[in-house]
């Protein structure tokens, strides 16, 4: 009888063995060599192959980060993976990195980074493109359409009709009914950007307000409402995807369980969304080709028709925008106008509701600005003239940071903070550390708008919201008419209960995401 030792089936299986485990400690190998060799040897949680520094969290992303600001200092390093990563906590160590020059060397933001670029969005758009030339062409014309007085206001137009909507769901579903923020705000914050940058309706709010009860007051098609649903779960899974494809290299991504999952449906969502926001542009260009002496205010029409005959404000040195540069900005707005001020508006609205005084204080200012009308839209001039309302706004974002960091790589070899780094040095500008850094905040951790209600330097030079330098965000104007427009809305009306006694999020690397989020409204009693 043949031992299981005479069978080549044996010997095969050992020398896949002894090839995986030869495989194994060049990596670990290849791993460690890169780690006690690197520059500039900075203090941080040491590092395992594959998880990087990770095994050390034991909080959400944020909550790890603000711990080790205060067991290493405001500067130190942190692996993901196999990616050494420099985190910066005070705004001063900002200023660099967040130059307005063009010539600086710390332009990009992640890199040559083969993951992102599968994913679609490392050579499209401004979000995460890192081709200066490209994106300064494609910044041009964004910042152009964010700054045009007809695209504000629609913005206005459509966050007061969106809001409009969006109450007379809630309504329907009576007074009982514990309204879940988070889901409803992010249906309302992606209808309300579809909109003004495309000029179409998607119809995300009353598909889920057909989920959560019987009644049915929206009178649409039912193919409408699927292609709804079906575009907000890709765009879902593509935002999801983002951490995975950034951080973990081709063949961890692609073949290790449950990552080569996220890999799968990221790849998928890409191509779903790609095809739609394609069918738009096609159709919309159809359209303006029809309508002669039509003038379009959406972002989408104000792309296509810029820098041709139809534009009258275009510079002729530029040439017009073609579809695929298109697809990757109105790809951008998506991404940077929904799932950003869904989380902001819910931490804005959870921190009102938590400070009584602020919100005696707050409807003041709203009862002066808008009397006893309750019910009327809000306008331009309304949103100048809500300082409080704004100071309010910036003082949750320095408390709890939706984006709590962003990241700047230099292309060149540059000096920093006394240190000499070579090219393709990664830095993270963990601006809720800058923004709670007790060098220069006076009690970080107490909740006061009325610090940003003077004219304190060290707040303006200090305080971090939408980044900084030429990557700065280009949507805040649009940022702040809807924050400060849904508070208005909110507040004047409605009592606003909080269903939950803490704030539930999911704190990513750059990012936190609100959870199961739930309040109750009631008519306003005094």
């Amino acid at each position: 009888m043949l031992s299981l030792h005479s069978l080549p089936f044996y010997y095969g299986f050992k020398d896949f063995l002894d090839l995986l485990l030869f495989l194994v400690f060049l990596y670990v190998g290849h791993f460690y060599y890169q780690y006690f060799t690197r520059v500039n040897k900075l203090p941080g949680p040491f590092p395992l192959p594959i998880v990087g520094s990770l095994w050390n969290k034991r909080d959400g992303y944020s909550k790890w980060i603000l711990k080790l600001q205060q067991q290493y200092g405001d500067i130190f390093e942190v692996w993901l993976s196999n990616k050494r990563k420099i985190y910066l906590c005070r705004a001063e160590y900002f200023d660099k990195l967040l130059s307005s020059s063009t010539k600086t060397k710390w332009f990009s933001r992640m890199g040559a980074n083969e993951g992102l670029h599968e994913l679609g969005v490392s050579k499209q758009g401004i979000l995460a493109n890192d081709n200066l030339d490209s994106w300064k062409f494609n910044r041009h014309f964004f910042s152009q359409a964010m700054l045009t007085p007809s695209f504000n206001l629609k913005a206005i137009d459509s966050t007061n009709k969106m809001w409009k909507e969006m109450e007379k769901y809630w309504n329907a579903l009576g007074d009982d009914y514990q309204i879940e923020l988070s889901e409803w705000m992010q249906r309302f914050t992606i209808d309300m950007i579809i909109e003004t940058t495309t000029g179409k309706r998607a119809y995300t709010l009353p598909v889920y307000f057909n989920k959560s009860t019987t009644k049915k007051i929206v009178d649409i098609p039912p193919a409408i409402l699927d292609d709804s649903e079906y575009f907000i779960h890709n765009l879902q899974k593509h935002v999801s995807a983002f951490t995975t494809f950034a951080v973990f290299p081709y063949y961890i991504r692609h073949y290790m369980p449950i990552l080569k999952n996220i890999t799968k449906a990221g790849i998928e969502s890409r191509d779903n969304i790609h095809r739609k926001i394609m069918e738009i542009i096609k159709n919309r260009r159809k359209e303006i080709e029809k309508n002669d002496d039509v003038i379009f205010n959406d972002m989408l029409s104000l792309f296509i028709v810029a820098n041709t005959e139809r534009d009258k404000s275009g510079i002729p040195d530029l040439r017009p925008m073609t579809d695929d540069e298109i697809l990757g900005n109105i790809k951008d707005a998506f991404i940077g106008g929904s799932e950003t001020t869904t989380n902001a508006t819910c931490v804005l609205i959870y921190y009102i509701c938590k400070h009584p005084n602020i919100l005696k204080k707050l409807r003041q200012e709203l009862d002066s600005v808008f009397g006893e009308n309750r019910d009327r839209p809000f306008t331009s001039d309304d949103l100048s003239a809500l300082k409080y309302c704004e100071a309010v706004v910036n003082e949750t974002a320095r408390i709890h940071h939706i984006l709590h960091s962003g990241s700047r790589i230099n292309t060149e070899p540059d000096e920093l903070l006394g240190y000499q780094w070579p090219a393709s040095s990664e830095f993270i500008l963990f601006f809720e550390g800058g923004n709670k850094n007790p060098l220069y905040w006076k009690d970080p951790e107490v909740f006061n708008p009325d610090r940003f209600m003077t004219d304190d330097k060290i707040v303006k030079k200090n305080f971090i919201f939408f980044g900084g330098g030429i990557r700065q965000c280009p949507g805040k104007k649009l940022a702040m008419i809807e924050l400060k427009g849904i508070i208005a809305m909110l507040f004047r009306k409605y009592d606003v209960t909080l269903m939950n006694e803490e704030l539930h999020y999911k704190s990513l690397i750059f990012n936190s995401s609100i959870e199961g989020m739930f309040i109750k409204i009631t008519p306003r009693k005094e």
